[in-house]
């Protein structure tokens, strides 16, 4: 985008052809830049209305002083998510994205910085919920993806070590037989 040189008061104007995706500290990394990047391009298309120089103006001013009411990380949450919202409104986005409810959920679990990562959550697209890794977290002292990630799903949700075991070695069975 080419920023005009005409400038007023000192201030450089863009003609509303320059906009900025918010680099936050925040919880909906991707979802954000998602709804941000669609109200741009649907602002770019001429699909969104932008509001007047002065209704853009007053609108950071309202969010940026409310950032001196986020006083913790629930706060934040529900600020991350009213944000959200507000972008899918203005772009008619149908999908849910407001995932207020697992990410609170997610905070008071964080309290106990020990176990936090054991827990799982629902899908909010699918409603799976996730399995549990059958190994707490600060126990797992192998870094590896194969014991991080390569598990049994049904094992960790109470099957025993061996058939984890059994489980792992089926697979790779199936895979090379599959692959040769």
């Amino acid at each position: 985008a080419v920023v005009s040189t005409q400038s007023t008061g000192g201030k450089k104007r863009a003609g509303n052809r320059l906009f900025y995706m918010a680099m936050q500290y925040q919880g909906y990394t991707f979802t954000m830049f998602q709804q941000q990047a669609i109200w741009i391009a649907r602002a770019i298309k001429g699909l969104l209305e932008i509001p007047a120089e002065e209704k853009c103006h007053a609108e950071v001013a309202k969010w940026v002083a409310s950032n001196t009411e986020l006083t913790d990380v629930f706060k934040k949450i529900r600020s991350q998510s009213d944000y959200l919202l507000r972008l899918a409104a203005d772009t008619g986005y149908q999908e849910k994205v407001d995932a207020s409810e697992v990410w609170m959920e997610w905070a008071n679990t964080k309290k106990d910085v020990a176990t936090y990562r054991d827990v799982s959550y629902r899908s909010l697209v699918t409603g799976t919920m996730a399995p549990s890794h059958p190994t707490p977290w600060f126990s797992l002292m192998d870094d590896s993806i194969e014991a991080y990630i390569n598990f049994t799903p049904t094992a960790a949700a109470g099957g025993s070590e061996g058939s984890v075991k059994q489980s792992e070695e089926k697979e790779m069975e199936q895979a090379t037989v599959g692959g040769a």
